[in-house]
C-alpha cells in the first residue's frame, strides 16, 4: 500500500519532491520511504537516487509489539542554523530493540538521505496520528518561541461514543500539542487543545491534524473519523496562535468523498501541508476505496481498481485569506 507522508519544493531544483511510504501488511519490518519528483504537480517520476531505487530510508527491522515504522510529516526548516537539520521528519518506529516503539524524530542534510537523531523515541504512548509543524513568526501570540511543533492524536474518555465499529471503547479522539525549545532538546507536552464540541455529531472524533503556517497565523486540516460508519474526511481549521482553532467552511469537508467506483470513495485522509507551485495551490491526499476498520465503503459493490491511491486537489487561491 502507498501512502502520501509529504511534498515539499526542491531548494535546489525546479520540482517537487513527494515522499510515500510502501506498507507491506504482516512484513511491517519491510516499510520503507520513498521519493517521487514533478515539475507540473500533476505528472510524477521515480528517480534512481544512486543504487537503482528510490528509496530514502527503510525500517529499523526491529519487531514492534505495536504499529509499523510509519514516516508521518516532513518539513523544510530554513532557519535551522545546522545544515544537517535543515530536513525533519516525524516517524513512528524502533530503532533501539531494547526500548518501546515509538515516535521518532529523523533529519536530514539535503532530504535523500535520513538518519534518526538518536535511538531512543520522544515519546512512547501508543499512537501512530502525528504532525510536525514549523512556528510562525509572524504570530502576534503564541508558540513562537519553539523551534518544533508536534500535534498528536491523544484520547479522552467519552461513554456516549458509538463503540460497534470503534477500536478503542468509549475512547474519543483528540488532538494535543508538544513543544520543542531549542531543537532538538525538551519536548515540552501533551497539551490538549482540539475536541469535538456540542455542534459535532455524537461519533465525531478528531484523528489527526495538519497544521501550517499561513499569513499572521495559522491553518490546519483535520482528518475527522466518522465511528458509525468509519469514513474520514477532511476539515479545514485556522488560528491566530496555533494553539486556539477556529471551524471553518461551516464545518463541511474541504475534499467529499468521491462517487461510488473511484479510490478515494471511502476515505480521505491529509497527512502534508498545501504547497505552492506554478501559481496554484495544490494539496495532496491519500484516498481509499475502504473505510478506517479495512471494511468496503459500499460493501454491496466490487472494490474499484485500484482501491487506493494518492490524489491531488487544487483549492482557490482565496480560501486562506
Amino acid at each position: 500500500m502507498t501512502t502520501l507522508v509529504g511534498v515539499v519544493p526542491d531548494p535546489a531544483a525546479d520540482r517537487l519532491c513527494l515522499y510515500y511510504m510502501v506498507s507491506f501488511p504482516g512484513r511491517a519490518e519491510d516499510n520503507i520511504l520513498c521519493l517521487a519528483y514533478s515539475t507540473d504537480g500533476y505528472t510524477w517520476e521515480k528517480p534512481d537516487l544512486g543504487q537503482g531505487h528510490n528509496i530514502v530510508m527503510r525500517a529499523s527491522g526491529n519487531s514492534m509489539n505495536w504499529g509499523s515504522f510509519h514516516p508521518q510529516a516532513i518539513v523544510l526548516d530554513e532557519n535551522e542554523v545546522n545544515p544537517a537539520w535543515r530536513w525533519k521528519m516525524l516517524f513512528w518506529g524502533r530503532w533501539n530493540p531494547e526500548l518501546p516503539p515509538g515516535f521518532h524524530i529523523a533529519v536530514s542534510r539535503d532530504g535523500l538521505s535520513w538518519d534518526p537523531l538518536n535511538n531512543r523515541p520522544i515519546i512512547t504512548n501508543a499512537n501512530d496520528a502525528g504532525s510536525i509543524g514549523l512556528p510562525n513568526p509572524l504570530a502576534p501570540v503564541g508558540p513562537r518561541e519553539s523551534s518544533l511543533l508536534l500535534y498528536q492524536q491523544t484520547w479522552r474518555y467519552n461513554p456516549t461514543l458509538p463503540t460497534e465499529r470503534d477500536n478503542l471503547d468509549h475512547m474519543q479522539r483528540v488532538i494535543s500539542i508538544w513543544t520543542c525549545d531549542p531543537f532538538p532538546g525538551r519536548w515540552i507536552g501533551p497539551t490538549q487543545i482540539l475536541a469535538p464540541d456540542d455542534q459535532d455529531a455524537a461519533d465525531l472524533q478528531f484523528y489527526w491534524f495538519v497544521p501550517f503556517p499561513e499569513g499572521d497565523g495559522y491553518f490546519g486540516l483535520m482528518n475527522i473519523h466518522h465511528t458509525t460508519d468509519q469514513h474520514l474526511d477532511v476539515q479545514l481549521m485556522s488560528s491566530a496562535d496555533g494553539w486556539t482553532w477556529e471551524r471553518e467552511l461551516d464545518r463541511e469537508p474541504l475534499i467529499p468523498l468521491a462517487p461510488q467506483g473511484r479510490f478515494d470513495c471511502g476515505m480521505i485522509t491529509v497527512t502534508a501541508p498545501p504547497v505552492s507551485w506554478k501559481g496554484k495551490r495544490l494539496l495532496y491526499y491519500n484516498g481509499r476505496a475502504t473505510v478506517h476498520d479495512h471494511q468496503p465503503y459500499y460493501p454491496a459493490a466490487p472494490l474499484p481498481s485500484p482501491a487506493n491511491g494518492i490524489g491531488v486537489v487544487e483549492l482557490s487561491p482565496t480560501l486562506f485569506r
